[in-house]
């Protein structure tokens, strides 16, 4: 359709072309007059203005993406290996069995060369998958029309804090004394201590699942960790809170139910000594070992996990950048069209300029001139698009303003630059007119 409408736009400006106000306007040469030269520039400038607003779209996204790789997820992705199970109803029908299967995965685990430490979790950070429950925070009390209070539940078993690199704050981890009959303990995130119990150590603190009204048992506070990224980096952090597996039901009090199974699905991760993508293989034989028919899922690094979180951003800023690329291309190019062909029309023009004493450089900057003048309303008008379009691009930008000064600065001057560039070549030409064969001609 832009062929078609291209094609008819100037057919149609010929059918309608006055002949006696063409040979007026163009000289004894009978070259284009002032309104066709008029509407190749209005082109030009249209398609810089074009270029400059996607050109810093483009920066300002990459200028985002970068803000969000920066961003500290809570815990460290290198050399982790993570992967999801979910253990059978029909093989796996009671606590017992769930328990002594976990037991094992994580001894044998733990046992296989070049791993460090091994742990079990209901919550993968950065996954995106996540369980959202209410609880209640001994002495903390909530501002008027506030909501209730929501954190991330996560049920570790072993070694589960060291495995991901989560750091700790306060307190300690927890132990294989931490179990069921033993006084009930949770870890909460450095985000969630500081809201229930602003300005004071956490450690001793309790809290307890449900609402107020739901006499549920009261947890210990035991330790504090760095709050941990549950999705996205340029998503905001949420109140998380770890539960150790054995005391998951009794924590649930009056919300457990007979059929309820702690553990019986949810991720492994491995701490290696040697890239994580080596110990895929051994992790699956090991799983085979305890169970043939169960099959592991997602089993990646948890680098590959964090790149699968930053894809719907990475897109974007990937889509814009190859827009404004070719923008870029097709200004550039017009830009050398125009004055290359204005040159060409004006090569009587030049030589009697240099007949009468002008300099060859003097030409040179009269050709540039004429670009830089295209380049400069173009980015004008380019800059005004920008400032509109920063609006419908602020819901996609993480830690940058829409307004950038900087990348709006150097898009700019990055598209004047190559505009330049573009001219100067038709200037060269213009500068190098043979003057004698040019005035004998005409």
């Amino acid at each position: 359709m832009t062929g078609l409408i291209c094609g008819l736009a100037p057919a149609f400006a010929a059918v309608r072309t006055s002949v006696n106000d063409v040979l007026k306007e163009g000289g004894r040469t009978g070259t284009s007059g002032g309104g066709h030269a008029r509407l190749r520039s209005a082109l030009v400038i249209t398609e810089i203005a074009v270029a400059l607003v996607l050109l810093a779209a483009s920066g300002l996204l990459l200028r985002s993406f970068e803000k969000m790789r920066q961003v500290d997820l809570g815990f460290q992705a290198d050399h982790t290996l993570a992967a999801a199970y979910n253990l059978p109803l029909k093989q796996y029908a009671t606590q017992a069995s769930v328990d002594e299967f976990n037991r094992e995965l994580v001894r044998r685990v733990q046992q296989l060369p070049g791993v460090k430490t091994v742990g079990l979790t209901s919550f993968l950070p950065a996954s995106g998958i996540n369980s959202m429950g209410v609880f209640v925070a001994e002495g903390y009390v909530a501002p008027k029309g506030a909501g209730m209070d929501l954190a991330i539940t996560s049920i570790v078993e072993g070694d589960y804090f060291r495995a991901l690199g989560i750091p700790l704050l306060h307190g300690r981890f927890f132990t294989p004394e931490d179990k069921t009959g033993a006084q009930l303990v949770v870890i909460v995130s450095h985000q969630l201590a500081e809201q229930s119990w602003p300005g004071q150590d956490p450690i001793g603190k309790r809290l307890r699942l449900g609402t107020e009204t739901l006499q549920t048992p009261w947890a210990t506070v035991v330790g504090e960790v760095a709050d941990v990224k549950g999705s996205s980096p340029d998503v905001p952090m949420k109140q998380q809170y770890y539960v150790p597996v054995d005391q998951w039901e009794t924590l649930l009090g009056s919300l457990a139910t007979p059929t309820d199974l702690s553990g019986n699905g949810g991720y492994i991760a491995l701490r290696t000594a040697m890239p994580p993508e080596q110990m895929e293989n051994a992790l699956r034989a090991t799983v085979r070992s305890i169970d043939p028919q169960l099959p592991l899922t997602q089993v990646q690094s948890m680098e590959h996990v964090i790149s699968d979180s930053e894809a719907p951003r990475r897109f974007n800023t990937a889509l814009i950048s190859s827009f404004a690329a070719i923008a870029v291309l097709l200004a550039v190019l017009g830009i050398y069209s125009v004055i290359a062909f204005s040159v060409a029309l004006r090569v009587q023009e030049m030589a009697i300029r240099m007949a009468l004493g002008s300099q060859r450089t003097g030409i040179m900057r009269l050709v540039l001139i004429s670009g830089a003048k295209l380049t400069a309303i173009g980015c004008v008008i380019g800059l005004a698009g920008a400032f509109a379009a920063s609006h419908l691009l602020s819901s996609f930008l993480f830690g940058v303003s829409g307004v950038d000064p900087l990348v709006l600065t150097v898009a700019a001057s990055v598209l004047l630059l190559l505009t330049l560039v573009a001219s100067l070549l038709p200037a060269r030409r213009a500068a190098n007119v043979d003057l004698t064969q040019t005035l004998r001609a005409e």
